[in-house]
């Protein structure tokens, strides 16, 4: 009796063990969440019924979507340049796409990708979204946000939260830098100037007022021009913060104009003339009152530069 019980409970460890061994090796490596596990029930659920509804109305746009996945590694070695063309070309699939982007970032990665493409893949996807500029990624990207990933994921990330240009958006990426530091925080502080809210533009003024190294320097200064770029603010919908944010990324690059040289100096004088903000030119002779001599004779060369803007 004693061997029947002995020969059954090891029978019947072995079918649990072959039960667990089955559920780790189902897990997809390619996703980038498990959004079943770490978005907030209603969130999932609801993304679950949209994307279902999506399949029924639009099955091609998730067949497109997958195609161009599968496929990704040969376009990108076909592109030109070096230039990955895949997450363009997801984004010309237009707002039907987004829903089988989210899938395969969040709930079904893409099935037989090699491990070793996944991060490319899932940079590819993101990067699409944050193109498409839908709101109803925010959820999938906000967690992609918080995890631990390498820089150039983090930026991708941050890059297409900051696309959104909402305050949501704004108030995910001004909160998740506080709470960082090292790379992760150069990787949000390169990849949010993509956002125009005037909060984005402040917090990047008041990293490089508090005169980081000259690389993190040229981060916050190229972050700065995208945030002022005027002629992206001209392709925008929504200017009301345009005055606010150029004219407080034209101060703060200004200040960092006559605070360092090099390379960071050279960077915020282009991150000026991309800005192009109506007050450049009062805010550099402004700044020459108190500059050293040195700084002042710079400060004359940006003047002569500002006023033939080759960007206009």
């Amino acid at each position: 009796m004693m061997r029947s019980t002995i020969k059954t409970t090891i029978a019947l460890g072995a079918l649990l063990g072959s039960f667990f061994t089955m559920g780790q090796a189902s897990a997809n490596p390619g996703l980038a969440i498990d959004g079943s596990k770490v978005l907030p029930v209603n969130v999932s659920s609801t993304l679950r019924a949209e994307i279902s509804r999506g399949r029924t109305a639009d099955a091609g746009s998730f067949h497109a979507v997958n195609d161009l996945v599968a496929r990704s590694k040969t376009i990108d070695a076909r592109a030109r340049g070096g230039k990955a063309a895949i997450s363009h070309a997801l984004a010309k699939l237009g707002p039907t796409a987004v829903m089988p982007m989210i899938e395969l970032l969040a709930f079904d990665g893409p099935a037989g990708l090699p491990v070793e493409q996944s991060p490319a893949v899932q940079r590819d996807l993101v990067e699409a979204l944050g193109l498409l500029r839908d709101p109803r990624a925010m959820p999938v990207l906000g967690k992609m946000l918080e995890r631990d990933a390498d820089f150039t994921t983090t930026r991708t990330v941050a890059e297409a939260i900051a696309r959104m240009d909402t305050d949501e958006a704004s108030q995910k990426l001004v909160s998740s830098l506080a709470t960082s530091s090292g790379e992760r925080a150069k990787a949000i502080l390169a990849g949010m100037g993509m956002c125009h809210k005037t909060v984005v533009t402040q917090t990047l003024a008041a990293r490089l007022a508090a005169r980081p190294d000259d690389a993190t320097a040229i981060l916050v200064v190229k972050s700065l021009g995208h945030a002022g770029n005027a002629w992206g603010w001209k392709t925008l919908a929504d200017r009301t913060d345009e005055n606010e944010v150029r004219g407080a990324a034209a101060k703060a690059l200004v200040d960092a104009y006559v605070t360092y040289t090099g390379s960071a100096r050279e960077a915020a004088a282009k991150a000026l003339l991309v800005v192009d903000a109506p007050n450049t030119s009062s805010l550099i002779q402004n700044a020459k009152s108190s500059a050293s001599p040195e700084a002042r004779t710079a400060l004359d060369a940006l003047a002569t530069r500002v006023a033939h803007n080759p960007t206009r």
